[in-house]
Parts: structure tokens; sequence; C-alpha cells
């Protein structure tokens, strides 16, 4: 009977205890919930799209390139959420052609802000898979610099969309990191298509995220 008894406030005990062990240290809540916030900053490489032909002429834009960017998310529920995305790309110096009897090339540049959105698979676990994308306005400019010194922009401001693919991990219940690529695309305005041709303009980007919810 004392045996029994004994049993009986073992199994009595052990709740007690759990529960003060988590009260003290923390139970850990991975996943996404609804009606939190992201912060989230990012960065890597754009691969720009390959050349074209404008008055018999080849146009190199650039080549590969960074990017740096900055993120709000705001989940509306576990599997989707809304933000607001800014983003400059900068692509690497284009061929050298000659212009003017002199050597030239161009640097690109491009600068978005977004309003997105999120799809979310799997938004109950610590490793999660995503769908971003997005539609706002880009800004684009083209940067001749001749060796003298010298250099010519041809600027575009229109639209601009973008739509990825993402893998994230929680590494606590505040910090996340992952990896994200995108396809983006920029509308051009006359200038930019009288200049070169082209009526858009679009790159990929592949970069590492490390982000924070509250």
């Amino acid at each position: 009977m004392k045996k029994l008894l004994l049993l009986c406030a073992l199994f009595l005990s052990v709740p007690a205890v759990a529960e003060e062990y988590y009260d003290y240290y923390g139970l850990q809540e991975y996943g996404l919930r609804k009606n939190t916030t992201r912060v989230e900053f990012y960065g890597g490489m754009t691969l720009p799209q390959d050349d074209w032909v404008h008055n018999g002429q080849p146009v190199d834009l650039g080549g590969t390139g960074w990017t740096v960017g900055l993120g709000f998310t705001r989940n509306i529920s576990r599997y989707f959420a809304l933000g607001l995305d800014g983003n400059y790309a900068q692509m690497g110096d284009g061929e050298t052609f000659t212009s003017g009897g002199q050597d030239a090339y161009y640097r690109t540049g491009i600068a978005t802000g977004l309003v997105t959105g999120r799809v979310n698979f799997f938004p109950s676990q610590s490793t999660r898979l995503y769908i971003p994308f997005g539609m706002g306005v880009g800004h684009m400019f083209a940067r001749q610099k001749n060796d003298d010194g010298s250099h010519l922009t041809t600027n575009s401001t229109d639209l601009a969309w973008m739509l990825g693919l993402g893998l994230e991990f929680d590494l606590d219940e505040s910090v996340i990191f992952g990896v994200e690529g995108r396809y983006n695309l920029i509308e051009a305005d006359s200038e930019f298509k009288d200049a070169f041709g082209q009526s858009r303009y679009h790159y990929l980007s592949v970069m590492l995220k490390i982000g924070t919810r509250f």
C-alpha cells in the first residue's frame, strides 16, 4: 500500500515540476503565428539578363553584381502575409565598347519599393518553404562611363515586379535565417526604350537573409 501511494505521488509531482520548469525557462515557440510582424535584412548577388542588340550594336548594361534590401512583413494568418520591401541592386560593370573615339562601359543600378505578399508552406514547422511576390515602383539608371572621366546617364522610373521562392529556419523564438531567390522585372519608360531598345529589364537575385519577429 505504501508503495502504491508513493507511486501515485510521483506521478502527480511530474506535471508540477514540468510546469515550474517551463515557467522558469520558457517554452520554445517555433513556426509562424497570426498577427506577428517580421523585419528582415538580406543581401546577395544579382544575375542580369543577357546582352541584346539595338540599332545593330550589342548592348551590355552589366554583369553579375550585388544586392541588399530590407523587408517588413505582417502575418495576416499563418499561411499568408503582407508587407513592404525596399531593395537596391548594383550590376557589375559591362563590357568595354568604343563611343566617340574612346573606350566606355555601362554601370547599371536598380532601386525598387514594393508592396509584397507571401504564401507560407508548413507554417507550424521550424523549417518552412514560402513564395514571395510583389509589385511597386522601380528606378533604374544606366550610366555610360568614358575614359576621359565624363559620363552620360539614362534613367527610367516605372512599374516593378518580383516573384520568388524561399527557405527559412527558426534559429530561436525570434531570430530567422534563410535563403531566397527572386525573378525581378522592371518596366522601362520611353527614355530608356529609345536609348537601348528594351521595354523592360529583368534579372535574378539570390540572397541570404536574417530577420526577427515580434
